[in-house]
């Protein structure tokens, strides 16, 4: 009986526990004032500029999702976010991307890339969109070739 006491608080103490937010409110509620300014900036940034990409929520975080999930937000205050201050500025495809702007980190990640923003001074507005273009445009083009591919074989 202890052992298996024992064996279940080493499996509660390893899983990941992901607050799950009811929306952007209270996840900015839950951020420092920093991490707060950084997200409603590249929010604002995403959402008027790329009014079809849709706000949808996974490991605690923000994405952003056309076909797929093209970009996301993940403060310095999530758990894994690798980061000590500040916001990473993600993408889920990074590694498709051009990076001829040269903000985009792969860190030890294959697909993922992130801009490391550690005040909200750090934000580029021209170029992030520049990159977020380049985003939105992978996905619509990668996911017609699924779809292409996939009518192609039946």
């Amino acid at each position: 009986m202890r052992k298996e006491c024992n064996f279940q608080k080493l499996v509660e103490s390893l899983s990941v526990k992901f607050a799950k937010y009811k929306d952007f409110d209270s996840f900015l509620d839950a951020l420092s004032p920093s991490e707060q300014r950084i997200c409603l900036r590249i929010r604002e940034l995403i959402l008027q500029n790329f009014p079809t990409l849709k706000e949808t929520w996974a490991y605690g975080a923000p994405f952003y999702k056309g076909r797929s999930r093209v970009c996301f937000l993940y403060p310095a205050s999530l758990p894994y976010s690798g980061v000590k201050a500040g916001v990473n500025f993600g993408f889920n495809r990074g590694n498709l991307l051009s990076n001829e702007q040269g903000l985009l980190h792969m860190g030890d990640r294959k697909e993922v890339a992130y801009i490391a923003i550690l005040t909200e001074k750090d934000i580029q507005e021209d170029l992030f969109l520049e990159i977020l273009h380049e985003a939105v445009i992978l996905d619509n083009e990668q996911t017609s070739q699924v779809f292409k591919t996939y009518e192609v074989s039946q």
